[in-house]
């Protein structure tokens, strides 16, 4: 098998909340579900008439695909969180627990050491959480079979082909953000090595070049740079998931990913010495 195979089930054993968060979730959601089946009075409360005209199918599946929508961001909230909390610490936790020393004593190479964690972060934790999206619409799908009040017909996915679809729509929008986060992810993961809360680093550090770039010198582009950047995460959960990439601009672009890898560089550099230090980024111990 692998290394990368032994290495992933290493950071599932090592990072729990990962699967805990997910699971939890899941566990509420089923709770509600056999509550909204249990509960007698469910269909009279809910209940309501509705005039059906030539539009009625029209208005069901619009709903449909809102509630479908609201599901999708959320459990991607979730996911995103969750790989916030992952990925700034991962190579730091290595470090001070001293594991690190013991990878390098492996056939392990720093590079798949490196690839096999933003992997983790941006594709294993978003696939896990997916399952919170194929079990909300497919208990919204058997409610619908189980019940004949309208809102049930409303909130429901209207076959197990539509449940199937919602939740590879969240995987190929989760795999856009993935990409879209890829050089902000080895930013951290580089900056980890050096400061305890890279987070706030990085978010005082964006603030100040912005600033410091606008008031001082009259230069908005960095802070042009940041707004598009930013907001192409949240654009591929618009209907059309593309339009983030294209608003940035190839510059924007480029720039951003040329410093995805001149982090992932100096990341490599980091995590080959014992030193932890910008001096440590030109050294190998």
């Amino acid at each position: 098998m692998h290394p990368s195979i032994y290495m992933l089930e290493k950071e599932l054993i090592e990072h729990k909340v990962v699967t805990r968060v997910p699971l939890f979730l899941l566990v509420v959601i089923v709770l509600m579900f056999v509550g909204a089946l249990t509960n007698s009075g469910f269909q009279q409360s809910y209940s309501f008439q509705m005039e059906f005209n030539g539009y009625s199918t029209d208005i069901i599946s619009g709903l449909s695909s809102t509630i479908n929508s609201k599901i999708i961001y959320a459990v991607s909230l979730v996911s995103l969180i969750l790989s916030s909390l992952y990925l700034p610490k991962t190579l730091r936790k290595e470090r001070l627990e001293g594991s690190s020393m013991f990878w390098r004593s492996m056939p392990v190479s720093h590079g798949m050491t490196h690839a096999v964690k933003l992997a983790f972060g941006l594709l294993v934790i978003p696939l896990i959480c997916s399952v919170l999206v194929l079990g909300a619409t497919l208990m919204l799908w058997v409610l619908n079979l189980a019940t004949d009040t309208q809102v049930a017909m409303l909130l429901s996915q209207s076959s197990l082909f539509d449940v199937v679809i919602n939740w590879f729509s969240f995987l190929a929008r989760m795999t856009l953000v993935a990409f879209a986060l890829l050089p902000l992810a080895i930013i951290a993961m580089m900056v980890s090595q050096l400061v305890s809360s890279p987070i706030l680093v990085m978010v005082i550090t964006s603030y100040a070049v912005k600033w410091l770039s606008a008031y001082l010198f009259g230069f908005d582009g960095v802070g042009e740079f940041f707004n598009a950047i930013f907001s192409i995460p949240a654009m591929i959960f618009s209907p059309e998931p593309l339009i983030g990439f294209a608003r940035a601009g190839i510059v924007n672009l480029v720039i951003y990913y040329v410093l995805g890898i001149a982090a992932l560089t100096a990341s490599l550099s980091l995590s080959q010495t014992n030193e932890v230090s910008f001096r440590g980024m030109f050294s190998r111990g």
